[in-house]
């Protein structure tokens, strides 16, 4: 009996030291709005300037846990179209391993029908934003 509570102490410190590596890796982020020297103004209510487009887009940080390996980013924009249907832009991009984030300029066409956007950004199948931002006129 003595014998075979000896054998339990190796996979007693095998378990306690795997346990600590089974943790969950830190959550992707991301934000949705303005960009603004490298930072990202979040809006519920985005007012054009009507001279010129603002810069609108998406940043996305991942954690340092994902920086050895390359990510798909897949985002989806529907906006207000013509006769009150909707229209959906797509797009996807790859983040090369190494890189701690990305910034992606969507476009805003001042003589678009203007609204509800509803947008949407996916990591790695893994949704990140969903956001509606309503855009208007002032």
């Amino acid at each position: 009996m003595k014998r075979s509570r000896w054998l339990l102490w190796p996979c007693l410190l095998l378990w306690i030291c795997l346990v600590p590596a089974c943790e969950a890796p830190a959550p992707v982020t991301g934000s949705v709005g303005l960009f603004y020297g490298g930072q990202v103004q979040e809006l519920e209510t985005l007012v054009l300037d009507p001279v010129r487009a603002p810069t609108f887009g998406f940043k996305i940080e991942l954690p340092t846990s994902f920086s050895g390996q390359e990510h798909d980013v897949r985002w989806e924009v529907v906006r207000p179209g013509p006769a009150g249907r909707r229209v959906t832009q797509v797009g996807t991009v790859s983040v090369a391993s190494g890189r701690s984030g990305i910034e992606q300029v969507l476009p805003i066409d001042l003589r678009e029908s203007l609204g509800i956007l509803n947008v949407r950004v996916l990591v790695d199948g893994q949704v990140v934003i969903d956001r509606a931002i309503d855009v208007r006129k002032p």
